[in-house]
């Protein structure tokens, strides 16, 4: 990553500035960064990461493997057990501005109710990114916040210590209650859908996945793949539309599977599965009818097309005979030449100023398996 990125450590920045007693016990919120906890083990810390990403924890234990270090417990999570909290000396946290400013303050909460009283929580921010916001959370959460140091690309180091535990704990309740729900018209049905901070689209049901909903077609009582659910707005709308259709809906990110389920349950949809799983990782040996995505198109705030290549390379090993594939991207990604190569026949399916639907079929290989 460039040394001014904005979701990376500057670890200059930590080492000059982040005290840490020998045989610290630290927890670690990096997200897509695994330099904060592989520091902190260098430096003789029992860290525990929590990532709330099964994409990021794989690359995390990854970096864990290759590093040699022992000290680093990396987990599936988005805060410590209840028993652990007020047991962590001091937290490291990388301001997940791109998720948005809901979960920066769930996880300092999470942090401020896992350290003891004498815990100080370090935290780095990028100044034209929520900087201000993200100080003046830590500022409810703490009794003294303090600017440590600046790096480069505008980012800062903070200090805050002092825990206000019963503060955490309300700040944690209040993250974690439901906001009302949205109705949605989709493919002719009304569905309830709960929206949330840090899971894609928190503002509004995403349009391009209203054009995916809209266009797809499935074969009555299809088995059907929605790779990349977030909130469950496409899958649970074929589940809808057809109740003998067997859909599962899949997502790399905890929060976006947990708040697909209840989607789901909302809609009294027993029709639709949801799974957590890396692409096609959980996914060995199913096939499927249609395979439905909208692609993405971000890592964090990074551009990164690599998880839609992934997806559409990956479509012709998940279809079943006769199958079909339908993305969602914007209409200035050029998709069409890797679905080329997955399947002979390729075309925009539907279209409007911003997205794009391609519609798949004829995967390469299905005539010789």
């Amino acid at each position: 990553m460039s040394s001014t990125d904005a979701q990376s450590y500057h670890l200059p920045l930590l080492r000059e500035h982040v005290a840490l007693p020998a045989g610290a016990r630290v927890l670690e919120m990096g997200y897509y960064d695994t330099g904060g906890a592989l520091w902190a083990a260098g430096g003789g810390a029992r860290v525990v990461a929590l990532r709330p990403a099964i994409d990021q924890l794989t690359e995390l234990e990854r970096a864990v493997r290759e590093s040699g270090l022992d000290g680093v417990e990396p987990r599936l999570a988005l805060d410590v057990q209840p028993e652990e909290r007020g047991t962590f000396d001091l937290a490291l946290l990388l301001a997940p501005f791109f998720l948005g400013n809901a979960p920066v303050r769930q996880a300092m909460a999470a942090a401020a109710g896992a350290l003891t009283p004498e815990g100080v929580l370090y935290f780095q921010a990028h100044k034209r990114r929520g900087g201000d916001t993200f100080v003046r959370y830590a500022g409810e959460l703490f009794e003294r916040v303090e600017l440590e140091g600046m790096g480069g690309g505008q980012r800062r180091m903070y200090s805050a210590a002092g825990p206000r535990a019963e503060v955490a704990r309300a700040a944690g309740a209040a993250a974690s209650a439901a906001a009302p729900p949205l109705e949605v018209a989709l493919r002719g049905i009304t569905l309830k859908l709960r929206l949330a901070a840090g899971v894609f689209s928190a503002g509004r049901v995403d349009p391009g996945s209203q054009l995916l909903a809209e266009t797809a077609a499935a074969p009555p009582g299809a088995r059907i793949l929605d790779l990349g659910c977030g909130a469950g707005t496409l899958g649970l709308a074929l589940a809808a539309a057809d109740p003998r259709a067997q859909v599962v809906l899949v997502d790399s990110s905890r929060p976006a599977v947990e708040l697909s389920r209840e989607n789901a349950l909302a809609n009294e949809l027993t029709n639709a599965q949801v799974l957590l799983s890396d692409g096609y990782a959980a996914l060995a040996g199913q096939r499927y009818d249609v395979v439905v995505s909208n692609l993405p198109a971000h890592r964090g705030q990074q551009a990164d097309n690599s998880a839609a290549l992934e997806f559409i390379a990956g479509a012709p090993a998940h279809l079943r005979e006769g199958g079909a594939a339908w993305f969602v991207a914007n209409k200035a990604l050029a998709y069409e030449l890797p679905a080329s190569r997955a399947f002979r026949r390729v075309r925009v399916a539907a279209a409007d100023a911003r997205y794009k639907v391609l519609h798949c079929e004829d995967p390469v290989g299905e005539r010789h398996r």
